[in-house]
């Protein structure tokens, strides 16, 4: 299942499917978060859960591209 969207402005929540329950198997989710030039955008995770060995966050700044990976 594919989900995700995107988020622009001061604020914004991102939740996965089926939240606060569990998520389908195999969700493929992709935000994108854009904020003005010179901005800085602050990730907070009040619940988070992956599978371990099936599940990963990644986070890009930009495209989605090896050189602009920041976390994993």
């Amino acid at each position: 299942q594919n989900c995700g969207g995107l988020v622009q402005g001061p604020n914004g929540t991102i939740e996965s499917p089926g939240f606060p329950h569990g998520y389908p198997n195999y969700a493929n989710c992709t935000w994108i978060i854009i904020t003005g030039e010179r901005n800085r955008i602050q990730l907070s995770f009040h619940t988070f859960a992956l599978e371990e060995d099936f599940d990963i966050l990644s986070v890009y700044d930009g495209q989605p591209q090896q050189g602009n990976l920041k976390v994993r």
